[in-house]
Order: C-alpha cells, then sequence, then structure tokens
C-alpha cells in the first residue's frame, strides 16, 4: 500500500506540475472555466472604482468578463491613443479595469468594437477605405496589445461581424444607424491584420473571431460565414470562436433561434443546444477551434409569466432556467464557454440567479460524460466529470414545483451529496446525503428547480486514479491547444514574411515596367 501510495503521489506531482506548465503557458484548456459574463451595457467597467462591484463578481466565480474598448473613444484621431472614456455611467479607466479585474481573479476578454472616426467616408456612398482600415486596425490592435498585454490574454476582434447594424458601425463610424452588408472577405482581412499585431506582442495571446449571431438572411449563418473565414485561409489567424444568441423567450428546452434549419449530424431533442452543436461540427469539420456561445439572457415578460403559472418569484425562474441552459449548450451544444448577460440595473442576473451562477461554475466544469436518462423526454441527468469528482444537474421539464421520483444510475463507488442549484453553500455538510444501492443508483425527488449532485470516489485508491485521469485528460487538451497555438503563430509569422516578399517583388516589378515604359516612350520619341 504505501509503495502504491508513494507512486501515485510521484504520478500525482508529474501530472499537476505538467497541467500547471500548460495552463500557465496561456493554453486555452477545454471546460477550465465553464462559465463567464460580458459587460454590454458598460455600467460594471464605469463602476470598478467601487470595491462591492467586483468583490460580488468574484464570489460569483465569474471566470472571464468580456469589456469593449471602443474604438471610436479611444482613437480620435490617427496613433493618439486614450485609455480613459466616459460612457453612460460614467468614467472608464481601462488600465485600472484590467488590473482591478486580474486581481480578484476574474480573466478579462478585451473586445475591439467600432470603427475609426477619423478615416474619411460617406454614408451609404462611401465607407471607410479598405487599405487605410486594416493599417488603422493593426496599429490600435498593436497599441492596446501593448498597453494591457500584462493583465490581458483574450481579445476578441470585432463584435456581432455578420450583424448589419454592428457592420455598419465599422464602415461607418460616424453615422448612427447606418447598415451594411457583412463582409467575411474583408472581416477575413481584419482578423489577420489585428492576430499578427497582438501576437507580434505576445504569442501566447488567445485570439477570439467576433461573436456571430443567428441571422434572418441564411447567406450569414454561422456556418457559411465560419467557411467563408476558412476559404480566406483564416482560419489560423484566431483561436475561439464565439456565438451570440438572442433573448431566450421560453424555457431553455424550448427555445429556439435559427430560422435556417441548419442541424447537427445528431439530434438532443433540444432546438438551441442543436442549433449550436452543427456550428459546432462546422468548426470541427473545418478545423477545430473551441467555441464560446454568449450573451444569453432571459425575456422579463416571459420569466413574470412562468412565475405567474408556478406561483413562484421572477427570480427563481431565472435562476433555474439559467442552471438548465447552461448545462444544455455544455452537454448537447458542445460549447466550450456559456457566457451570460451582466446587467446589475436590470437585475440580471439577480441575486438567487448568481448564486446559481457561482455554484455551476464549479459544479460543471469538467468534461461532459454524458447522460444518465437517455429514454427520457422530460427529464434530465447531466453528468459531468473533473478534479476527480463526478457532478450531476438533474430536473423535470414539467411539474413545476411538485417533485417526483428520479433514479439515477452509474453512482458504484461515489458518495453523492446533493443540493439546489441555488444553494448558498456545496459544503457536504450542508448537502443531503444519498445512500447507493448495491446496483449503483440513486433515487431522489425532483421538480423542475434543478438538483446539484456532487459525488466523490469513497475509495482513495479510487480517487487518486480518478483524478490523475481527470487531469491527465485536461492536460492533454491544453498540449494540443498549446501546440495549435504554436503552429498558428508560426504560420502567422510565415504569412507576414511572405506578404512582405510578395510587396517587394511587387515594388521590383512596377519598378522594371516603368524602366521598360520610360525606354520605350523615349525610343518612340527619338530620344533613345
Amino acid at each position: 500500500m504505501r509503495k502504491f501510495l508513494i507512486k501515485v503521489g510521484l504520478i500525482l506531482t508529474a501530472a499537476a506540475g505538467l497541467f500547471i506548465w500548460v495552463r500557465n503557458d496561456a493554453s486555452v484548456l477545454a471546460g477550465a472555466h465553464p462559465l463567464g459574463m460580458v459587460d454590454r451595457s458598460g455600467w460594471v467597467a464605469a463602476n470598478s472604482h467601487n470595491p462591492d462591484v467586483l468583490n460580488t463578481l468574484e464570489s460569483a466565480n465569474t471566470g472571464v468578463l468580456f469589456v469593449e474598448i471602443p474604438w471610436e473613444k479611444v482613437e480620435k484621431n490617427p496613433g493618439a491613443f486614450s485609455w480613459q472614456f466616459e460612457n453612460d455611467y460614467g468614467s472608464v479607466d481601462l488600465t485600472q479595469l484590467f488590473s482591478r479585474l486580474q486581481r480578484h481573479g476574474i480573466e478579462p476578454v478585451a473586445v475591439l468594437s467600432g470603427g475609426p472616426i477619423y478615416l474619411s467616408h460617406l454614408y451609404p456612398q462611401q465607407p471607410v477605405f479598405r487599405d487605410q482600415l486594416l493599417e488603422s486596425l493593426q496599429r490600435f490592435a498593436g497599441a492596446a496589445a501593448e498597453q494591457f498585454g500584462s493583465d490581458v490574454q483574450y481579445w476578441q476582434i470585432g463584435t456581432a461581424i455578420n450583424n448589419k447594424e454592428a457592420w455598419g458601425k465599422v464602415l461607418f463610424p460616424l453615422t448612427d444607424g447606418a447598415l451594411a452588408e457583412p463582409d467575411p472577405i474583408l472581416y477575413s482581412e481584419m482578423l489577420r491584420y489585428a492576430y499578427s499585431a497582438i501576437k507580434e506582442y505576445d504569442s501566447r495571446s488567445t485570439i477570439l473571431m467576433g461573436e456571430l449571431e443567428f441571422p434572418a438572411d441564411c447567406a450569414y449563418h454561422p456556418s457559411n460565414y465560419l467557411q467563408a473565414v476558412a476559404d480566406q485561409d483564416a482560419w489560423y489567424a484566431f483561436d475561439i470562436a464565439s456565438l451570440s444568441l438572442p433573448t431566450l423567450a421560453s424555457s431553455p428546452e424550448t427555445a429556439t433561434f435559427d430560422a435556417c434549419g441548419i442541424m447537427p449530424s445528431t439530434f438532443s431533442g433540444v432546438p438551441s443546444a442543436d442549433s449550436v452543436r452543427a456550428v459546432a461540427e462546422t468548426l470541427n469539420g473545418i478545423g477545430k477551434k473551441p467555441l464560446w456561445v454568449g450573451n444569453l439572457q432571459f425575456s422579463a415578460p416571459e420569466l413574470v409569466q412562468e412565475a405567474n403559472t408556478h406561483s413562484t418569484i421572477p427570480e427563481a425562474i431565472a435562476s433555474d432556467w439559467l442552471a438548465r441552459a447552461s448545462a444544455l449548450l455544455r452537454a448537447f451544444g458542445s460549447a466550450d464557454r456559456v457566457i451570460w448577460s451582466l446587467d446589475p440595473l436590470n437585475n440580471t442576473p439577480g441575486l438567487l440567479a448568481l448564486q446559481t451562477y457561482a455554484n455551476l461554475s464549479t459544479m460543471i466544469s469538467g468534461r461532459y460524460a454524458g447522460s444518465t436518462l437517455t429514454d427520457s423526454t422530460d427529464a434530465y441527468a447531466l453528468r459531468f466529470k473533473g478534479g476527480g469528482r463526478v457532478n450531476l444537474l438533474a430536473w423535470y421539464t414539467q411539474g413545476g414545483l411538485n417533485a417526483n421520483a428520479m433514479m439515477i444510475n452509474g453512482m458504484e463507488g461515489y458518495a453523492p451529496v446533493a443540493y439546489s442549484a441555488d444553494s448558498d453553500s456545496l459544503k457536504p455538510k450542508d448537502g443531503i446525503t444519498l445512500p447507493v444501492d448495491d446496483g449503483g443508483n440513486i433515487a431522489l425527488m425532483v421538480s423542475e428547480r434543478p438538483v446539484l449532485i456532487s459525488g466523490h470516489p469513497k475509495d482513495i485508491k479510487q480517487t487518486i486514479s480518478q483524478a490523475v485521469a481527470d487531469s491527465t485528460a485536461q492536460a492533454s487538451d491544453g498540449m494540443k491547444a498549446k501546440l495549435s497555438h504554436w503552429l498558428q503563430a508560426q504560420k502567422a509569422k510565415a504569412a507576414i514574411k511572405v506578404s512582405d516578399w510578395a510587396a517587394k517583388q511587387q515594388a521590383s516589378l512596377l519598378d522594371t515596367l516603368r524602366v521598360s515604359l520610360e525606354k520605350w516612350i523615349r525610343k518612340s520619341l527619338g530620344l533613345a
């Protein structure tokens, strides 16, 4: 036994060392933190000086927070950058904001948004000129990376890139409400320029493609847009793809938002998750990339209506739906991260939902390991494994607050404890211990309010071996990501070199043509 423990201890030490090396070297570990938030309104950015704001986000295990760097506000004149500006809620100091986020354990995602207001353009006839836009973007991205590189690892290039209004803000940055047809060819060039500028400062930086929406015009469907970027040989120029989902106007199991009907190879029966998975399959088919799903929020009137139906409060419905949507998108949608909209002034998310968010950040952080109720259409028990533990989220889609019996299998060797999804404590003493029968089954009462079940192996050998297996799997994903990012960085450098070479050859050719033309003119005029 002693030899076994020593051997396992050495393996654990090696695995831990490998895991730390991979993680610290800026690889994106799939499932390392499953949730995040986006400060779309800018309220958090303007109130980061208030310690209560960031303390609350830290307590909620926020993970990552998306923060916009509005191009039109930080570079009003070419090359003159000011990282302090005013928004609707007050003053924003990006340098202090990113530093404070890091001190609170929150990873900022810097979103380069908007367009260069100093470039000549006239709506709707003349957008900013392509070459000037690319040159300016490279300068903007490079300056931001140099300014914030010590605090920012994640960079998103653009917002809602297949949305006509958002794209209009890029090409006509001075015109409110400008519309422009999305252009994946031009965006691919922008992506390349921004990628090279940021990676030149720090090759370990992680680049997110601007989020894609599910539009009414299927020509700009995320799958089609991604293929267009790949056709432009710009696939190397981003590390993570992202989707922005519309406000969910019904329960997570029934919500739909893709009118184009592009579906995955296998169906889960959850429309929202199937639509996301179809995009994930496109990513994997072209060249595997992580997929983040963002900007999630619920319709306030729908929450009120659902609360009235179930004789509860809207905040409780929001809490339940946040848990169910997050687990479904992670499990069936193949989303590596689920990003929720943060709008404190509109109670989004509310206190109950924020507590649920904090619990899920811990409980579904591992890899999805299947559903234990594969034959059921109105019940879910989704299993996630990581850190030597198995965690499940279980609920019924019908019955309201009336609890019904549920039998979950595959728990042999584990000591499971159950909690409500919005429990204010996940300590074993504050949960309900669930007995496991001889067949490895547990039985409990479940309603539409999700139940978190966490189990650790009873046997110390199994605990250690499972922890090693989970750490090895995560480290393997990290090493693959690390290698992929390194190869992409080399390709980017090679692309720059090839571009420089091509420019030199073009200049040489033009010189040759100029000299030849000059000789022909002189000869024609009898001056030779």
